[in-house]
């Protein structure tokens, strides 16, 4: 138990990881999540916009961290690593799916601090990104993920909820010892279950009482010790989900075109040069010449790559395609709606963004759009079909460890038909609005309306009277 009786703000955020926030309101709307209905009633159900790409790992920086995912060295659920430095790597290529969950804490930038160590005593569990927790991060030892892995792999969606059942126990054993001042519990069934059943299926909806039985758990415990007044809890999601149909094997379009491609999960493939990394799997970092140590800008890349740019434009599971035109610029293509440029002026919270269309109008944001802040960048993309476009795409696709070409796959397409487990029928990932935007549960009113899940650090901050200089590239909903 923790020592200090004299804080009595706690703050539980729960991770409803796959989770669409019209999927949550309807099931509480029906009286089937009695304990997220009261925080309901308490604050307000938000619908905000995740980073992308849109997918588990990356889309748990923003709220562990207040950054956003490549920001701090997690640009995609895989990822090629053309610096060399990834250790226990031959082919220097990252697979969270599996045994490299282990690497994530390690991979990402050390000097941006977590929420966790930021706000101590903590505790972690389920959760994609611990490092800090002081407390323990149950389900990430070699006895869970072992167990995990055997359900994952197998495609057994159910057995997995089996062993995060498991793991949630060994949690709320742990929360009611040590009564952390931050805990985040992540329940991952619903994002399973969907893509092998729909998003808005039964057997999903099921697994979402999951996420209310741990609410009401932890409140239990709360009252039980006496410390119920002070225990503030939020959900929060961490992608959305959307229906496919039609499943792309990009890996076996480029080997088609006579490219030597270095893709999971085969990845001994020599003299690659093409490394294709695929996650959600909607969408897909492309890196070419892998054999270089060091990103080049599109300009330079273009003579002998823009042929194969513009036939993969020409797919039909394309959406989108990016490429970093340099650190501060970059050019989104679509087939039909053209190609735009988006640029990336000062830093910090004092960035902005504009949007300059060069022939058409890809990400439909209705023209030219100048010196937008970060708010306004937000509200540009509220009618799009590309969630909060401008900002996301200008911060993935020039980082340093992102691929060259930057594919967000079209509505009802993935781009990884082979090697899954499980047959999809829902997909994420994409730059897709319906992939991209998450729900917020709030115990208490805010005043300023969230827009990104990058909101929730600085805000937890600010819930639990906790100051920092540390700069995030979100804002508290509390001012």
């Amino acid at each position: 138990m923790s020592d200090d009786t004299t804080v009595t703000t706690r703050l539980l955020l729960v991770v409803a990881d796959g989770v669409r926030p019209d999927v949550l309101a309807d099931e509480m709307d029906r009286g089937n999540l009695p304990a997220m209905s009261r925080l309901r009633e308490r604050g307000a159900l938000h619908t905000v916009s995740t980073s992308f790409p849109s997918v588990t790992g990356p889309a748990y920086a923003p709220f562990v961290m207040g950054r956003h995912p490549a920001s701090v060295g997690m640009p995609g659920l895989r990822w090629f690593d053309r610096a060399r430095s990834l250790p226990w790597s031959h082919a220097q290529a990252r697979s969270y799916s599996g045994i490299d969950i282990w690497h994530v804490d390690g991979d990402l930038d050390p000097r941006s601090p977590t929420l966790y160590d930021l706000v101590q005593p903590s505790l972690a569990g389920l959760m994609m990104i611990a490092r800090g927790a002081t407390h323990g991060r149950v389900g990430r030892g070699i006895g869970w993920s072992l167990r995990a892995g055997w359900a994952h792999f197998r495609g057994d969606a159910h057995a997995w909820r089996r062993v995060e059942q498991a793991a949630v126990r060994e949690f709320f054993r742990r929360f009611t010892r040590t009564r952390p001042l931050l805990s985040m519990l992540g329940i991952l069934s619903p994002d399973k279950l969907s893509h092998a059943f729909g998003s808005d299926s039964a057997v999903v909806r099921t697994a979402i009482g999951d996420v209310d039985a741990a609410i009401t758990r932890a409140q239990v415990i709360a009252t039980a010790g006496g410390w119920a007044d002070g225990l503030r809890i939020w959900v929060v999601g961490d992608h959305g989900h959307a229906p496919v149909s039609e499943h792309d094997d990009l890996h076996g379009w480029l080997s088609g075109r006579g490219h030597q491609v270095l893709a999971h999960p085969k990845l001994g493939t020599r003299g690659a040069d093409v490394a294709l990394m695929v996650g959600g799997n909607a969408m897909g970092h492309v890196y070419l010449e892998p054999a270089r140590r060091s990103r080049a800008w599109w300009p330079s890349l273009t003579t002998r790559w823009q042929t194969t740019l513009d036939a993969m434009l020409d797919r039909p599971s394309t959406g989108l395609l990016a490429v970093a035109m340099g650190a501060d610029t970059v050019r989104v293509f679509h087939q039909r709606d053209g190609v735009a440029d988006i640029v990336r002026s000062h830093a910090g919270h004092d960035a902005r963004w504009s949007y300059a269309p060069i022939d058409g109008d890809p990400l439909q944001l209705g023209g030219s759009l100048p010196e937008l802040d970060a708010n306004d960048a937000w509200l540009a993309g509220a009618a799009s079909p590309y969630a909060d476009a401008l900002v996301q795409l200008s911060t993935l696709v020039p980082s340093p460890r992102a691929g060259d070409i930057v594919v967000s796959a079209a509505s009802g397409w993935d781009l990884r038909s082979r090697y899954e487990p499980t047959p999809h029928v829902s997909t994420h990932g994409a730059l897709l609005r319906e992939q991209m935007l998450v729900p917020l549960l709030l115990d208490g009113p805010v005043t300023r309306l969230p827009q990104r899940t990058t909101d929730v650090v600085p805000s937890a901050l600010d819930l639990l009277g906790v100051t920092t200089d540390v700069m995030f590239d979100g804002r508290s909903f509390f001012r």
